[in-house]
């Protein structure tokens, strides 16, 4: 028999136990390869997204960018037409306003020379 003494079952079990925390130790460096392959592509996956996301605000803020400038275009050219039609609304109701004098001054004098002729 192998077994001659208990020092040699000692040996046997210290044996196996040796074995069997090196499967474990191979086990749990598996799973933490797996966990950080996993968490590796977590990240990837955010870092894509984030570059779309970037790339989308980049694209709207060009957008942006031409539509103020656009903006800024057709707002002098509104701003120019609009201060054209006061101005000229403007001018026409002055140009009434002393014509409507004149006229009032015209008729004035005229109803003073024919007082004056009536006396």
């Amino acid at each position: 028999m192998f077994l001659e003494n208990s020092r040699d079952l000692l040996y046997i079990v210290g044996s196996l136990c040796l074995v069997w925390f090196t499967v474990f130790l191979c086990w749990l460096l598996y799973q933490a390869g797996r966990v950080l392959r996993n968490a590796n592509r977590v990240i990837e996956s955010v870092s894509h997204k984030l570059e779309l996301i970037t790339d989308a605000v980049e694209f709207i803020r060009r957008r942006m960018d031409q539509v103020s400038s656009s903006m800024g275009t057709l707002g002098g050219m509104v701003t120019g037409l609009v201060e054209k039609l006061v101005v000229s609304k403007l001018t026409r109701s002055f140009t009434e306003r002393r014509a409507g004098r004149k006229k009032t001054k015209r008729m004035e004098e005229e109803m003073d020379d024919d007082d004056v002729d009536e006396q």
